[in-house]
């Protein structure tokens, strides 16, 4: 991970340096990043936020790395190595920043206790949302997708009672599936999220369930 940031950030600013277009240069070189750190970020976090947020610094730093070499043991190209040092561990900071930021607002370690007051209301408004949908649940999330049998065996149900869970689970859109015999796994729909990412959209509060 630390050679991927390493590597990254030394394209950004040797690309930004070159400035190849006539405009365009600075949205180019951002657009490239994002793609270069997809593997690490997988779109959870971004460095264009935390560019975008630390604005004047991310010029500043820029620039300073544009520096001419500075004597015979400072790197063996025309710019400082010494200042392209600097800004490679500004730019890992700040994606440090950004990955601590949504881990904040993602903030998984609650994911359990927010899937139990989730189904605990849905339950209270529709009856065939059961509480022993909880387990099987957490389990998708920690897991990723199990069979459709496994998942009705975690509810503790009989065969036919889980099935009819796991059938309600799939038309109100928290558990999702490519087909009727395919493996299900845990979906996030928008009338769920105040429950299981309230910090990252809080705006589903305000909406009717």
């Amino acid at each position: 991970m630390g050679e991927q940031l390493i590597y990254a950030a030394c394209q950004h600013h040797r690309a930004a340096w070159v400035h190849p277009f006539l405009d365009g240069n600075g949205r180019t070189v951002r657009l490239q990043t994002h793609r270069a750190l997809w593997p690490l970020s997988k779109g959870l976090w971004s460095m264009n936020r935390g560019l975008a947020r630390h604005r004047d610094t991310y010029y500043a730093q820029l620039t300073a790395a544009y520096s001419l070499r500075q004597g015979d043991l400072d790197g063996r190209g025309n710019l400082s190595e010494a200042t392209l040092r600097q800004w490679c561990s500004w730019f890992i900071s700040i994606a440090e920043d950004q990955v601590g930021f949504m881990g904040q607002m993602l903030d998984l370690h609650q994911m359990k206790s927010r899937i139990t007051a989730l189904i605990s209301y849905r339950s209270e408004m529709d009856k065939a949302i059961r509480r022993e949908a909880i387990l099987p649940l957490y389990h998708l999330f920690l897991a990723g997708p199990i069979t459709r049998g496994e998942f009705q065996q975690m509810t503790g149900l009989q065969e036919r009672t889980a099935q009819s869970l796991l059938s309600n689970l799939i038309k109100s859109g928290l558990v999702t599936s490519k087909s009727h015999v395919a493996p299900v796994q845990l979906a996030f729909p928008l009338d769920a999220l105040q429950f299981l990412l309230p910090n990252l959209y809080p705006e589903a509060s305000t909406q009717s369930q």
